[in-house]
């Protein structure tokens, strides 16, 4: 029982949640409605999106797993009664579920790729895989580069379900058509979103973990920069999201969807400004820094609920 409950707590099983349940609103509340109210049908049966998802769910299970392997120094100092790898779980175990995770989770991308007729969207999962390496063993060690390769991941598993759509992938024609331009308009403003919030919440980590951080070699924003100028880097980014928070709600006021508009207020801007940018301008302890990066989440999620409402005005 311990160590099933070290498995999930090594593969961070809410952060698995959070994955499933943007793609999961993203497919029945924003791509089927669109395509729906427009004559057509979503590309993915109910059977292949699964498929698609759990595929997405494996690669970034295997991905925490490798970057927990490679971080046992820097967690010796920053969590170590938070250590999964070399104290419950061995690190060859580790590694071997690593690989099991990635080579279930790439097999069945191709699956479903291969059962749409557009075999080349499997190597999607291939390119998150080997991104996800490459960000454990070194991106995450260099400057904004492992910021900016996780905050694409995380838009990336929003934009994934896009690509397997044939309003999307087969021709420009269907790019072009009413639904497939509302597709791409929604999703990208859902993966820029995912992009923002995400580069918040890693540079918030970065000066949480600082100390072990520093001690391992690694060269993030907080250490090269200093916290004053990662505090500044990062307030620009929160409000580069509150302006595409307003533009939003400006947009959605327009169409008359003022409970949308009046939730994106008090449940997204909202918390973004009072639990993340207010107390960051003030925060200097790693528990702080910690309690911030918690905000960044709930935000995250109150974001992804936000795409019932196309299901229910759509």
């Amino acid at each position: 029982m311990r160590l099933f409950a070290a498995f999930f707590k090594l593969v961070r099983y809410p952060n698995l949640i959070y994955i499933a349940l943007t793609q999961f609103l993203l497919q029945y509340c924003v791509v089927a409605p669109v395509l729906r109210n427009n004559g057509a049908e979503p590309s993915l049966s109910f059977l292949h999106f699964c498929m698609l998802s759990f595929s997405t769910v494996l690669v970034a299970a295997g991905g925490y797993i490798i970057n927990d392997y490679f971080d046992i120094n820097i967690d010796l100092v920053n969590k170590p009664e938070k250590m999964v790898v070399d104290k419950i779980i061995n690190r060859r175990w580790a590694m071997a579920w690593h690989t099991i995770l990635n080579m279930t989770g790439v097999s069945i991308g191709f699956v479903v790729a291969f059962q749409i007729g557009q075999f080349y969207l499997g190597f999607v999962q291939v390119f998150c895989t080997l991104l996800l390496w490459f960000y454990s063993t070194s991106f995450k060690r260099q400057v904004l580069i492992g910021n900016v390769v996780i905050s694409l991941l995380t838009a990336l598993s929003v934009v994934v379900v896009g690509f397997y759509e044939r309003q999307i992938y087969e021709s420009f024609e269907a790019i072009m058509s009413p639904e497939g331009r509302k597709l791409i308009k929604i999703i990208g403003v859902y993966a820029l979103f995912a992009f923002l919030l995400s580069m918040i919440r890693e540079i918030v980590k970065d000066m949480e973990d600082m100390i072990g951080d520093s001690k391992d070699g690694c060269r993030t924003i907080p250490i090269v920069w200093g916290v004053k100028k990662a505090k500044r880097f990062t307030m620009l980014l929160i409000i580069i999201l509150q302006a595409l928070l307003l533009l939003i709600m400006i947009l959605t006021g327009l169409k008359g969807w003022y409970i949308a508009a009046a939730y994106i207020l008090l449940c997204v801007f909202g918390p973004l400004t009072v639990f993340v940018q207010r107390p960051l301008q003030r925060a200097y302890l790693p528990e702080q820094y910690h309690k911030i990066s918690t905000w960044i989440k709930i935000v995250m999620l109150t974001g992804i609920l936000s795409m019932i409402f196309f299901k229910i005005m759509l």
